[in-house]
């Protein structure tokens, strides 16, 4: 598919008299084995109109990411629904060497002619800075001294490339990287969420948390994240705050299908074969549901990965004392919710993407309470009443939240029942929705008018009681409803007369 998107882009350049060439990642992946989906090309000539004609030419999306510099956007998504991107830009510099030394790292600073890239030969790129023996030698070099201060993202991006390719940054780049980080606070929120997402995308994301903390990266980017480190819990708790939320992150990473290991992983409790089983009969609905896109290019597996990041960051807001020496957080996960919210309108996620979070915060205390109870229909009905379809997220927060509260002092007392609870709720979201999740009512206000119950809020009180009765089995017909709506409307006495 991407060869079809780039011959369109050959055949422009054939009809005009301007010279492009493939740059950046795209070369840098075909030279490792990877088949890219986002090329970078530069043009000597006007990137935006050839930007434009391409998009018109193959039916894609034209976005100007930045008129000054002549840098467009074309996205075009295939018949399979895979996304396309190519990026045009206008040469930066009077030579192509020039334009190389002023981007980010040397792996990036290769480029080839369109004609090469299409070509069936083994790729040799233009590489006057020495990127593919960087490549070869796991070296992150920055191109320039100054990369970092000329666009301090890309601070962010050295993590996310020492992860993604196995690299570590020379001695040089860690300085200057220490020396830009000051001016990590000019850079658009909607740069670093992007970066961040895509970290989150990388396992196992436990390292690239640890490398940003090394870094003097986590305070700038998720503040209330970096503010848990040394905050001490009580027992069930085996770890404090910080070191229990990388943990449940390793867990919620394992639990949505990645098999990268970690040292924080390894310290969990091995009841990974369990949680398979109880998924089992859910499986491949819950991993779609995990990659299914809350925003472009944001699954919502990296929402949970967020929810996992953020789920405590009520505690040091929240952190008291008992006479007994019995630390309590009373409230966190509201003054969390709060919090996240916070953030992530700061980073500029979506309204949907934030609501998401915000309710997996907010609740995630919601399934260890059930646990700890008889979970009753009702009690599952008044669950998803109150938290929606993120209900069936907030069973996984919950697993993982577990492990990583207790570690290999996991007992099977305490975690049969949250695993039970876990797998009641999956039931219930995916083989009864009708009764538990999005039940289809019975009765309506205006039959409860007709039975002479005045407007008000006693008219909310017995549609919510009989929804209730639903959802436990209790009543399932319009009959068996309107008998339960009499004998509460006679409970609660006369009404007034209606008209």
């Amino acid at each position: 598919m991407s060869r079809a998107l780039l011959e369109q882009l050959k055949r422009l350049l054939e009809e005009s008299p301007y010279e492009a060439r493939v740059v950046g990642g795209a070369v840098r992946d075909r030279l490792i084995g990877r088949e890219p989906n986002d090329f970078d090309v530069v043009v000597v000539g006007p990137a935006l109109h050839l930007a434009r004609a391409l998009a018109d030419r193959i039916g894609g999306f034209f976005y100007i990411l930045d008129a000054r510099r002549e840098f467009g956007r074309v996205v075009w998504r295939s018949p399979e629904g895979r996304r396309f991107y190519v990026d045009l830009t206008r040469r930066d510099g009077a030579s192509w060497e020039e334009d190389l030394q002023r981007r980010d790292f040397t792996l990036n600073a290769m480029m080839v002619d369109l004609e090469a890239f299409l070509g069936a030969g083994p790729l040799v790129p233009f590489d006057p800075l020495g990127g593919l023996e960087d490549l070869r030698a796991g070296r992150l070099r920055l191109c320039a001294p100054d990369a970092f201060r000329q666009d301090p993202v890309r601070i962010i991006r050295a993590v996310r490339f020492e992860a993604e390719f196995g690299l570590r940054m020379t001695p040089e780049a860690e300085q200057a990287l220490q020396e830009a980080l000051p001016q990590l606070v000019r850079v658009a929120p909607e740069r670093v969420r992007e970066e961040l997402v895509k970290i989150l995308r990388i396992p196992p994301v436990v390292r690239s948390l640890r490398r940003m903390e090394a870094l003097g990266i986590l305070p700038e980017v998720l503040p209330e994240v970096a503010n848990l480190r040394g905050v001490a819990q009580s027992p069930p708790h085996v770890w404090d705050v910080y070191e229990h939320t990388l943990r449940a992150v390793a867990a919620m990473e394992w639990l949505l299908g990645s098999r990268a290991e970690s040292p924080e992983w390894q310290d969990l409790p091995p009841r990974w074969a369990e949680i398979e089983a109880a998924m089992a009969p859910w499986r491949e609905r819950l991993a779609a549901r995990w990659e299914e896109e809350v925003a472009i290019d944001h699954p919502r597996r990296v929402l949970l990965l967020l929810a996992a990041l953020l789920h405590d960051i009520g505690k040091p807001a929240t952190r008291t004392v008992e006479l007994d020496g019995r630390v309590r957080f009373i409230g966190h996960e509201r003054v969390g919710a709060e919090w996240a919210v916070y953030r992530l309108e700061a980073l500029r996620f979506s309204n949907d993407e934030i609501e998401e979070v915000e309710v997996l915060v907010r609740h995630h205390m919601r399934p260890h309470g059930l646990a700890r109870g008889r979970l009753t229909p009702r009690a599952i009905y008044r669950f998803f009443r109150d938290v929606g379809e993120q209900g069936v997220d907030l069973a996984l927060l919950a697993l993982a939240d577990t492990l990583a509260v207790w570690g290999p002092t996991l007992t099977d007392a305490i975690w049969g029942p949250r695993l039970e609870t876990a797998r009641a709720l999956w039931q219930a979201f995916f083989e009864a929705p009708e009764r538990f999740v999005r039940p289809v009512p019975l009765l309506r206000g205006e039959d409860l008018l007709a039975l002479g119950v005045p407007e008000g809020p006693q008219i909310g009180r017995i549609l919510e009681a009989v929804r209730e009765a639903q959802a436990a089995g209790e009543i399932t017909t319009r009959e068996e409803a309107l008998a339960l709506a009499r004998r509460l409307i006679d409970e609660a006495g006369e009404p007034e007369p209606h008209g």
